[in-house]
């Protein structure tokens, strides 16, 4: 990975399949990413986000429970979490389900299966929507 600000960020992968979170996690470590925790479920993830910030969650749309939309959702009611970037992971391909997370606050929108190159451009994405926000927070 060759954007030094990627590796400073935190990292929250949110999905309740285990092989989904350790291929996500791979992939992450081959691109340099190493500041990376996981949780299984949205109570899980929520038991995090309450001991610690984090820069970007990568959220399953459909989880057992509580979804990731509706995670992302509830945490963007809370002006606290303007600056964290939420990714959804999910299978659903349609433009409908891509367009609604986008619309719920999603910063961006990642289609299962997926390779590292695809993974990679959508961190950079991130990266550059976590700049505009401290740039904008500071003013």
């Amino acid at each position: 990975m060759t954007d030094a600000r990627a590796l400073e960020l935190k990292y929250l992968i949110v999905d309740d399949s285990r092989v989904v979170i350790k291929a996500l996690q791979q992939m992450l470590t081959d691109l340099g990413i190493t500041n990376v925790e996981t949780a299984s479920s949205a109570s899980e993830a929520e038991e995090k986000m309450s001991a610690q910030a984090y820069d970007v969650l990568f959220l399953d749309w459909r989880m057992t429970g509580k979804s990731g939309v509706a995670l992302m959702q509830q945490y963007r009611e809370d002006r606290a979490y303007d600056n964290v970037a939420f990714v959804i992971v999910s299978g659903e391909d349609g433009q409908r389900y891509i367009q609604e997370a986008l619309k719920s606050g999603a910063t961006s929108y990642i289609v299962k299966p997926f390779k590292a190159n695809t993974l990679a451009d959508h961190i950079e994405k991130v990266v550059k929507w976590l700049e505009q926000r401290d740039r904008f927070s500071r003013a």
